[in-house]
């Protein structure tokens, strides 16, 4: 078990260990210059150190221990499955998706059940813990321009939240849509990227799609790859397409924008 209580590792097969997008550290002086310009330009960039140390306290709810002791008052979520091509959705609490969590084996599963969920909004104790954090990180692209006149409505644009819970070898197949910042709390994900161009939908789940089209890529259609790692932000422009493998164990939060 790793932070979180949550599993690490992974098939090596899915692996790698090279970035092909820039990388910035929040604490690095150049960081808010380095964020405007990739925004202006329309490129991704994987920003490290959102999550910190001090926020332990922020962090306790996206632990399994501190998932399962609020799922009554968390209510249900939305958990997809696909089998023989067709996807169908259940709702579940997270304590039952949990335990199926801790029994589930990529070796023998590798169409295991997802838990996505778009209908939390502000005050739900998940986007609260969230926006706390990516705030601090990045409040000029959340704020109309004066932190001390902020309420909900000065929020630019934004579309919804997406709460993602999973084990390895799930995640999101190739898609596309404006721009997003994506949270990730505890875990690992392998992120697949084109510019608009080249961006494109799947119908396959992430791990078939994988195995069956990746290799087949043609030279001019292969993708920007990257891994994110726990306390790190992804920033994905609009109508870059995208596709993430979850790794291992992982739980985050997607902030999406409208524009």
């Amino acid at each position: 078990r790793g932070p979180g209580g949550w599993r690490q590792g992974c098939i090596p097969e899915v692996e790698i260990d090279f970035c092909d997008i820039s990388t910035i550290d929040v604490s690095d002086p150049s960081f808010q210059e380095v964020l405007r310009n990739h925004s202006l330009m329309h490129r991704p960039l994987r920003i490290t150190g959102v999550w910190r140390d001090e926020d332990e306290a922020s962090r306790k709810i996206w632990s399994k221990e501190g998932l399962s002791a609020a799922s009554d008052h968390l209510g249900k979520f939305k958990v997809f499955r696909q089998r023989g091509g067709k996807k169908d959705s259940l709702q579940m609490h997270l304590s039952d998706y949990i335990d199926f969590m801790e029994s589930h084996d990529p070796l023998l599963d590798k169409n295991p059940d997802w838990l996505v969920e778009f209908g939390l909004q502000a005050g739900h104790p998940l986007v609260d813990s969230h926006n706390e954090v990516v705030r601090r990180s990045i409040p000029h692209l959340f704020v109309d321009g004066n932190e001390e006149h902020y309420n909900e409505e000065h929020y630019l644009g934004l579309a919804n939240y997406q709460f993602m819970l999973a084990p390895a070898l799930t995640g999101a197949s190739p898609h596309f849509h404006y721009t997003s910042f994506r949270s990730m709390v505890y875990g690992r994900a392998r992120w697949f990227l084109w510019p608009p161009a080249r961006a494109f939908y799947s119908t396959r789940d992430i791990y078939d799609w994988y195995i069956h089209d990746y290799a087949s890529l043609p030279e001019d259609s292969r993708p920007l790859e990257c891994v994110q790692g726990p306390g790190e932000l992804l920033f994905v422009p609009a109508l870059w397409g995208h596709g993430v493998l979850y790794l291992e164990d992982t739980i985050g939060m997607a902030s999406l924008l409208r524009a």
